[in-house]
């Protein structure tokens, strides 16, 4: 496989190769789609700036057993990851592996971009002896899996929208519904992996061939990972001491997370998952949607990046162990 080249010194030619001027206009883009969904929702400035009534009666055990449900959550998307490198003919990472890699991987996703993510699964995996190709495109094909599970759950939240904003998001919210059902046909699901194969620099003849069932299974894992996910998003909002209805609460997180991630100009989806949220949120939370918002970015971030960090540590430091060089029957496609 051929990897691109940098035109010069200084990478492509032309000011848009810079990166801090592709970093601004991110942030620019952010600042400003966000700006115009809370515009939208009517927060005013006053709003914005406190977080008291998001916080009206903390309760710390519900707190805590929030933070508990969402690192379970994390686990369980994790291992989903290493059960894929399985399922496409790698070696099974085992379940700390897959955390261990997924998590550190994760950390990318704080940049702009949505590619440091990917680059961080192809490094790790080839230190765990999983082809880079393998590991990313197993993460590539669980994360079209993990969407479409956030599409399932957040489609009530989704359509709401979707009748308020008019017929440009009834039409996106129909091709992701499209793209939903799509993923569960296995000939579709064959001629991603034959096209993924191809553009990799691999046979397309030896991509796997899934079973009927494999669509709609790995929906439906990752469906039950987004409602680990939004149960501990409930269990956060009513240990601020607010009254939350699961039905509502689990859903809404659902489409928030996945408009923020649409936004490829956002990095971790930041301000627009929040806008989304805001706009949700305020017709039974009423002013406190805001705080929550805000605060469940940094709950959310918190119970992430901890751990991650710690991980990305330990990887960075750590002795190269002489057991856990590449396999070669996996790495085949990595010279």
């Amino acid at each position: 496989m051929t990897e691109g080249r940098p035109e010069g010194p200084e990478g492509p030619r032309g000011p848009w190769g810079r990166p801090w001027l592709r970093w601004g206009i991110q942030g620019l883009l952010t600042a400003l789609v966000t700006w115009l969904i809370v515009r939208q929702v009517g927060v005013t400035l006053d709003e914005a700036l406190t977080l008291g009534p998001a916080i009206p009666d903390l309760r710390l055990g519900l707190m805590a057993a929030s933070v508990a449900l969402l690192l379970a959550g994390f686990v369980f998307s994790a291992r989903l990851w290493g059960r894929m490198v399985h399922e496409l003919g790698g070696p099974d990472p085992g379940g700390w592996g897959s955390f261990r890699i997924v998590m550190t991987a994760n950390l990318g996703r704080y940049l702009p971009g949505k590619v440091w993510q990917m680059a961080g699964l192809a490094l790790l995996s080839r230190r765990a002896g999983i082809s880079a190709t393998l590991g990313t495109g197993a993460g590539v094909v669980g994360q079209a899996f993990h969407l479409t599970g956030a599409l399932v759950v957040g489609s009530g939240a989704l359509a709401a929208v979707a009748v308020d904003v008019g017929w440009g998001a009834r039409t996106g919210l129909g091709l992701l519904v499209l793209a939903a059902l799509a993923a569960s046909l296995p000939g579709m699901v064959h001629g991603g992996f034959r096209l993924a194969y191809r553009v990799v620099g691999l046979d397309p003849l030896t991509a796997p061939r899934p079973s009927p069932w494999f669509g709609p299974r790995w929906i439906a894992l990752h469906t039950a990972v987004w409602c680990v996910y939004g149960a501990a998003f409930w269990l956060f909002t009513v240990g601020l001491g607010l009254e939350a209805d699961p039905r509502m609460a689990i859903p809404v997180f659902s489409a928030a997370y996945l408009l923020g991630y649409l936004a490829l100009f956002a990095p971790a989806g930041i301000g627009i998952r929040e806008g989304v949220l805001i706009a949700l949120l305020r017709p039974s939370l009423g002013t406190a949607a805001v705080g929550v918002a805000v605060l469940a970015r940094l709950w959310m971030t918190l119970v992430e990046l901890l751990p991650a960090g710690g991980l990305a540590l330990w990887e960075t430091y750590r002795r190269k162990d002489p057991g856990t060089a590449p396999d070669r029957h996996y790495t085949r496609d990595d010279g």
